[in-house]
């Protein structure tokens, strides 16, 4: 799915009728004002009490065109239609050429743990320390989560535990609903159960490296064709231990210390940690040969990563993409 959206609003564009206040408020940014201060743009203000799922910043300030730009919230749950609303009913502007400043391209996989992806995927081409699978952190409706993230923000690829996300949203969910009626249930606010196993993976594109493929709104009714997941590989987690008479013992003790360092650092670190002396390369794929070798194959793989990511698109899409959530959470607005 797209789970993120933001798009580039040039300076001069004119404001619907509803909304021409908004220049006006500026100038109050932070003094009893709906505008709030921002780091990068000269105000940003919450559209939801408006009716309206998203948030706008106002005049970048750090160099180059004043733009605006139009942050899509819980897009994962909205059609491209929904979202193209969304823009008009804010700006008098055809939404199909304005240029895209960040996409999220997200997969559920349901029935996989984040354990099973940290000791099994690796991102191709991320070599140095800060762009190796890290363990992070972010606080979440007051919870310390921890996803593992691939690369450098704006453009990496993280990994984390949906459900757990989603419960930590709850609370912050729960406030918005009708006091006098029955609270909803964890279920009723995501559509899945709370003991579900599933792990989100998810590729964010921006600072200038959206694929030109999407490069404009417009170009979103192709994101389901598109693939954001080409430099991934996913090497399966089984591990037979190696009889020392039918692989030798020096192969055996190998392939075990291997498997060992997988699970104490994961697929990726253990990689280019083995590569300090060059023959990571040569050593990964002799152990990845005795896993393919030994059958320890699931039906996990890169391809059903992508195929989820490109149906649930698709959805969004069509038109008949699922709301998740019921209820407006009135979150921390950030810039």
């Amino acid at each position: 799915m797209l789970d993120k959206v933001e798009n580039q609003i040039p300076y001069a564009t004119s404001f619907q009728p509803d909304f021409r206040f908004v220049e006006k408020e500026l100038r109050y940014a932070g003094f009893c004002s709906v505008v709030k201060p921002s780091r990068n743009y000269q105000g940003v203000i919450d559209l939801r009490p408006f009716d309206i799922d998203a948030l706008l910043h106002l005049h970048y300030k750090r160099g180059g065109p004043r733009n605006h730009k139009l942050e899509l919230l819980r897009s994962g749950e909205k059609s491209v239609g929904q979202m193209r609303g969304l823009v008009v009913k804010v700006f008098d502007v055809d939404p199909d050429k304005l240029k895209t400043m960040r996409l999220d391209f997200a997969a559920d996989m349901r029935g996989v743990p984040v354990t099973y992806l940290q000791d099994s995927l690796r991102v191709k081409y991320k070599r140095t320390a800060s762009v190796r699978g890290q363990l992070d952190y972010e606080t979440v409706g007051g919870r310390k989560l921890e996803y593992f993230r691939y690369g450098k923000s704006p453009n990496c690829l993280r990994v984390y535990d949906k459900p757990a996300e989603c419960k930590a949203r709850m609370r912050e969910l729960l406030k918005s609903a009708n006091r006098d009626a029955e609270p909803p249930t964890y279920e009723e606010l995501f559509s899945f159960p709370e003991n579900t196993i599933m792990a989100r993976v998810e590729r964010q594109a921006g600072g200038g490296k959206i694929p030109e493929q999407l490069a404009t709104f417009g170009h979103l009714r192709n994101a389901a064709e598109f693939d954001p997941f080409t430099n991934l590989e996913l090497l399966p987690c089984d591990f037979p231990y190696p009889d020392p008479q039918l692989h030798g013992v020096a192969r055996s003790v190998k392939l075990i210390g291997i498997h060992n360092l997988i699970k104490r650092h994961g697929y990726q670190q253990a990689r280019a940690m083995l590569n300090c002396e060059g023959n990571g390369k040569r050593m990964m794929d002799d152990y990845q040969d005795y896993l393919l070798g030994s059958k320890s194959l699931t039906e996990l793989s890169v391809g059903s990563i992508i195929d989820s990511y490109q149906r649930s698109t698709q959805k969004q899409i069509d038109g008949t993409v699922e709301t998740l959530t019921r209820y407006d959470p009135r979150i921390r607005v950030r810039s």
